[in-house]
């Protein structure tokens, strides 16, 4: 281990913890060397004189232990007021950021445009089927109020075009 003749403390306290084949070395400069097997015996015994010491506590100590641990854990559960208003702020927080994100601004709705309408001769007649009655102007159906905004298609030619098409575009 070490190139002096004497091995140190840490070396011998190493050698107490090794396996018995591991610490052969060791061992036999110990039994040609007084001074380290002395210094060994000592560490030796305060060893042994530290495992065999009473560790036990006595009743008391264990009591006021308990004690003292209970106290502690009964301060922890008080509620404070602190932490009861930064729980009320951070859900007012969420609620409040929830709200942002989820809200949805209603459209307003636009003023229609009025439609520009032309009767010719042929719509003005009213065709009958066998099963239902076409009304005079098939855009003026109720079916077709829902899509009014994207049907007002008679609303993007010019009057002038409508009538040389004759009504239709």
């Amino acid at each position: 281990m070490m190139n002096n003749p004497h091995y140190s403390e840490a070396d011998l306290l190493e050698t107490y913890y090794t396996r018995p084949g591991a610490s052969m070395p060791v061992m036999m400069h110990l039994a040609e060397c007084p001074p380290c097997a002395a210094r060994y015996e000592r560490l030796e015994s305060k060893l042994r004189g530290i495992a065999a010491c009473d560790t036990g506590q006595p009743d008391t100590f264990w009591a006021r232990q308990r004690h003292t641990v209970m106290r502690s854990i009964a301060r922890k559960k008080q509620n404070h007021p602190g932490s009861t208003l930064r729980v009320a702020a951070a859900a007012a927080l969420a609620f409040l950021l929830g709200g942002f994100v989820f809200y949805q601004r209603q459209p307003v709705p636009s003023p229609a445009a009025p439609a520009v309408t032309t009767l010719t001769a042929a719509a003005a007649t009213p065709v009958t089927t066998d099963s239902a009655t076409v009304p005079e102007d098939p855009w003026q159906s109720d079916e077709l109020n829902d899509y009014e905004p994207m049907v007002a298609w008679e609303t993007w030619v010019e009057p002038a075009e409508l009538a040389k098409s004759g009504g239709r575009s």
